[in-house]
């Protein structure tokens, strides 16, 4: 499965990244991060603008 989430903020503060961009996923991966990624054959895409997209969040009250 692939997912391409468009747009977001992402941050992520171990590598010292707080940027928009695109971020696609493969198999549950991070396969790609960057401006204006393209879209591969049958991926998904998650509009993200005006959200932050972080690795490794856990609601743990839910």
């Amino acid at each position: 499965m692939q997912l391409l989430i468009q747009g977001g903020r992402v941050v992520d503060p171990a590598n010292g990244v707080d940027t928009l961009a695109d971020v696609l996923l493969q198999d549950g991966r991070i396969a790609q991060i960057g401006e204006n990624l393209p879209c591969p054959a049958q991926c998904t895409v998650l509009r993200a603008e005006g959200l932050v997209v972080a690795p490794g969040l856990v609601d743990l009250h839910v």
